[in-house]
């Protein structure tokens, strides 16, 4: 193998193979005709700052195939476009699900690409969520057209039909972030007159000129309490009809109490006005809030996700008559065609022809699986090599992909034992602070000075506002993300790390996790001295080019020439046939290759039936797994390993590894099961997967776990994201969560002491509001300043 890299991908490239063009003044060389070709397309459109400007290289860009060609154009179909796009006029709207973005560079050049064609009228590319925005005129320019030209840079594009739950979190992710804006902008207006008042207040202003500024204060600090402040008022009040009292009611009353004495007090000309803290109070909350509201919707998100791996269309058998029909309109009972290299369109039963279907992404599981008359097949999974004809037994929404999605949704429903704890203490602390703040109002109206009662009571409010408390978790939660992040591990759900330090049981989904999740080569075995094993090689990884078996894609690195082959012949669930310089070769499993002593391979080459070589093939563990695993028994965890895998691979792991407990055979369901058992029994649970079928188990499970390396889907739903190839990082993500815990222990105990200390200084009039506003502030920023220690460690 040649050391040298693709320009396009960063793929090594082979020996022999001479694909190369000039950028820059120097000669670039390729892996492969179709990463040549994506450069060539891409450089040509007078797109090559993506080459200069981008982060990470681009995924493997392959010539697109007349099968793929096919498949979008199936997307034209009237049926099919008026399920996955909305029209605006003469104008369609489309929701594009994107495939092969690494970086923001990506993200420019899809952008750039599309809006060189003339039908376009807007795009937006998201590269966070992986997702495109697209306007164009659909009479003009086809959908199909449109997707070509992405295929044609290297990115991949079907439609994404968002769910009503995902369409009303994006609206709502609007509403915060205009109301953010509009608390951030008055607070820095209304702050700079604030610094006026402060300083005529010690050197003397004029009257007139002090209620103007505290006039222009009071029409700044509108657009806050009416709007900006709105959603905590609103929270307040459904806690009250609910008879339940939550941390809104205090931050309500706060926030209203001190602009409407301001407000008197800018009236009538007597007393001082709290504006700036009124709107900066209402900054800093919406930005906790904010930040609150995006973990949740990731959590969500991940739901609508699902929908990237379901089918648009489907092929619909009428009287013989093939009819492109949208695959959410599927019944059960109806008969429809599933091609080579097609995602199945619905759970059904094989009434005619051979294959193997992919169905990892549901299962878990990469190894192939046999289709043949009466066999099941579940929508979501991939056709291989044979042509099917399938009976409809479940439609989309009852298939067993539609069954995962329920299933994320009901656990998604079930509210975490500490969260209810955190409502509990929440009311507890509201309780008492309404409690002293009517108290104090009433001693001072009534025994002590009713001039000062309002003020006083004001003072109590302000001063235990729960500012500091609420920055308390969240500044520390920041600054060990930020921390982490830098270390390779992407926490998406802060929440995690007030979990991480209780867990007790850690589960492990084995391929994909525990293994590599991909096929490699472990032993080749030399039958005949006719070939070397690199010939051997390379001839294999010609024959398995014509496949789309996973087991061939363990070959593709080994093709370092290519070879003329002709009359290729694919027999599903056996090998590939060809003649090679007039001879028969097969690669296939032993009795397709006519073998007569059979070794421990999976693999075999064979021409004109002589025994060429045999090959050994495996999901190979991860190196890193048994000092881990080591680790985290001398911490006292309890490992177990849930695989849906049931052959004897999964006892082997079991046997090398020795975890305390190893279920095999596992679905979705039962993986939840599990999970819930342990959490019902009073455990806290991580679970580390990387598959959709994992899924349902992430949400069941405290935190969730997944690598870069695993699926989209399972990289946009799971709590935590290891950067790096390596699980080794769930050791120092551990490590990081129990270092945060402690910090945010000692901004709590500051918060709660500062409150004990305050409160009687406050009903006793001894904190005017003046000062309370300045012991809130202080306050937060010692908390803001023990957390930034995190970014040190």
């Amino acid at each position: 193998m040649s050391t040298e890299r693709c320009f396009h991908c960063n793929e090594p490239v082979p020996a022999g193979f001479h694909f190369s063009r000039e950028f820059d003044g120097r000669t670039r060389s390729f892996c492969c005709a179709g990463c040549l070709a994506v450069a060539d397309t891409i450089i040509s459109s007078n797109l090559a700052d993506y080459y200069r400007f981008r982060t990470e290289p681009a995924a493997k860009a392959n010539a697109m195939p007349d099968s793929l060609r096919a498949e979008l154009a199936n997307f034209d179909a009237p049926d099919v476009l008026a399920d996955v796009s909305r029209k605006q006029g003469e104008l369609t709207e489309i929701e594009l699900s994107l495939s092969g973005i690494s970086c923001a560079a990506c993200a420019w050049l899809i952008e750039k690409q599309l809006r060189q064609l003339p039908a376009v009228h807007q795009v937006n590319v998201n590269s966070t969520t992986q997702r495109c925005h697209l306007v164009w005129h659909s009479e003009q320019t086809p959908l199909s057209e449109v997707l070509a030209s992405l295929t044609k840079i290297g990115y991949q594009a079907s439609p994404f039909i968002a769910d009503n739950e995902e369409q009303q979190f994006k609206a709502e992710l609007s509403r915060f972030l205009k109301r953010l804006a509009v608390s951030g902008i008055m607070s820095m207006q209304v702050m700079m007159l604030a610094v006026a008042l402060y300083f005529g207040d010690y050197s003397g202003i004029e009257a007139s000129h002090q209620g103007y500024l505290r006039w222009i204060s009071l029409f700044l600090s509108l657009p806050v309490v009416l709007y900006a402040a709105l959603p905590f008022v609103n929270s307040a009040w459904r806690g009250i009809k609910a008879r339940q009292l939550n941390m809104d009611v205090p931050v309500s009353l706060a926030i209203y109490y001190t602009f409407f004495a301001s407000a008197y007090a800018t009236v009538f000309n007597t007393g001082e006005v709290y504006f700036e803290s009124v709107c900066m109070f209402t900054f800093l909350l919406q930005l906790g809030k904010f930040f609150e509201y995006r973990a949740r919707a990731r959590a969500r998100e991940a739901t609508g996700n699902l929908l990237k791996i379901m089918p648009v269309s489907a092929t619909l058998l009428v009287n013989g008559q093939q009819q492109i029909v949208s695959a959410r309109r599927l019944q059960p009972g109806d008969t429809i065609l599933l091609k080579p290299g097609e995602t199945i369109a619905a759970d059904g039963d094989v009434l005619r022809g051979q294959s193997s279907a992919d169905e990892s992404m549901l299962t878990g599981e990469y190894r192939p699986v046999a289709k043949t008359i009466g066999d099941k097949v579940l929508a979501g999974s991939i056709n291989h090599d044979g042509l099917l004809e399938i009976k409809v037994t479940a439609a989309l929404g009852a298939s067993r992909l539609g069954q995962i999605i329920s299933l994320q949704q009901r656990t998604l429903s079930q509210k975490p034992a500490v969260l209810q704890k955190t409502d509990t203490l929440a009311r507890y602390f509201v309780e008492r602070l309404l409690l002293i703040a009517a108290a104090t109002f009433v001693l001072w109206y009534v025994w002590l000075d009713a001039d000062r009662a309002f003020w006083v009571t004001l003072s109590v409010l302000v001063a235990t506002c729960p500012c500091a408390l609420s920055l308390a978790a969240p500044t520390a939660v920041t600054c060990a993300l930020a921390r982490l992040n830098r270390r390779g591990v992407l926490i998406k759900n802060s929440a995690v790390l007030d979990v991480l330090p209780q867990l007790s049981h850690i589960v492990f989904d084995k391929t994909g996790t525990l293994t590599e999740g991909r096929f490699s080569l472990s032993s080749v075995e030399m039958l005949s001295q006719q070939y070397s094993e690199s010939e051997a090689l390379n001839l294999i990884a010609n024959l398995e080019a014509y496949s789309e078996h996973p087991i061939g894609r363990a070959f593709s690195g080994y093709l370092s020439a290519k070879v003329s082959l002709q009359d290729v012949h694919i027999q599903v669930g056996a090998g590939i046939s060809a003649t090679y310089a007039g001879r028969q070769v097969k690669v296939g499993n032993a009795a397709f290759c006519n073998v007569k002593h059979h070794r421990d391979a999976m693999v075999y080459l064979s021409i004109d039936d002589n025994e060429i070589a045999a090959i050994g093939l495996q999901d190979a563990l991860r190196p890193e797994v048994p000092r881990l695993l080591g680790a985290l028994r001398r911490h006292g965890y309890q490992l177990i390993m849930l695989t849906g895998d049931s052959s004897a691979r999964a006892d082997e792991l079991q046997q090398q590894l020795q975890f305390d407990l190893m279920v095999k055979g596992c679905n979705p369901e039962q993986k939840v099961a599990e999970i819930t058992q342990l959490v019902d029994a009073g455990h806290k649970v991580l679970m580390l997967g990387d598959g959709i079928n994992d899924n349902p188990g992430f949400h069941a499970a405290h935190v969730s776990v997944t690598l870069q390396s695993g699926s989209d889907l399972s990289k946009n739903q799971a709590d935590v994201v290891l950067l790096q190839p390596s699980i080794g990082l769930l050791a120092e993500l551990l490590s990081g969560s129990n270092q945060a815990q402690r910090i945010i222990q000692q901004n709590l105990r500051w918060s709660v002491g500062y409150n004990l200390l305050i409160i009687p200084l406050a009903v006793a009039g001894f904190v005017s509001p003046y000062i309370a506003v300045l012991g809130m502030s202080f306050s937060s920023l010692l908390v803001v300043s023990n957390s930034l220690r995190l970014l040190k460690k």
